[in-house]
């Protein structure tokens, strides 16, 4: 088992896909981050793991939530923030149109076997959503329950 990970960095190439840079090597996919960091896909580097997987995936649309507790401090802080009774227009996202989340279902990233479980947050409309991927496979991306 490797005791360090090398540097990691998530960018974007020129026609704008997602790339993760290890040690100053691109990588254009995730067989290819793990071929030049093998590491990561060891089970103390889920966390790093995550973040790449989810940056491959969706790019800038979702972003990992590593502490569930700051996470659900941020959304209720923002849930409160809102008028529950303001007019809604179209195209106007606010958290009240969604509910409250299941927070006791959100917990940091872990591997169950040989499949990655992690929690993110839609970046567009704050929402969380479980993803889940098997080894070799894409992650899927659900929406975490909601209560009115």
């Amino acid at each position: 088992m490797a005791d360090s990970l090398p540097p990691l960095e998530m960018d974007f190439a020129s026609n704008g896909a997602p790339v993760v840079v290890v040690e100053d090597v691109e990588a254009s996919d995730l067989s290819e981050a793990l071929r030049l960091a093998p590491a990561l896909g060891e089970p103390n580097w889920v966390r790093a793991y995550s973040r790449v997987v989810n940056h491959f995936s969706s790019g800038g649309d979702f972003e990992p939530i590593m502490d569930p507790a700051t996470f659900k401090a941020k959304y209720l802080a923002a849930y409160e923030a809102e008028d529950p009774d303001e007019e809604v227009g179209p195209g106007v996202i606010r958290l009240h149109n969604f509910g409250i989340p299941d927070f006791a279902a959100i917990h940091p990233p872990m591997k169950d076997g040989n499949t990655l479980i992690f929690f993110v947050e839609n970046m567009f409309m704050g929402i969380p959503y479980k993803v889940t991927m098997r080894d070799g496979t894409q992650p899927e991306y659900q929406p975490v329950a909601m209560v009115q």
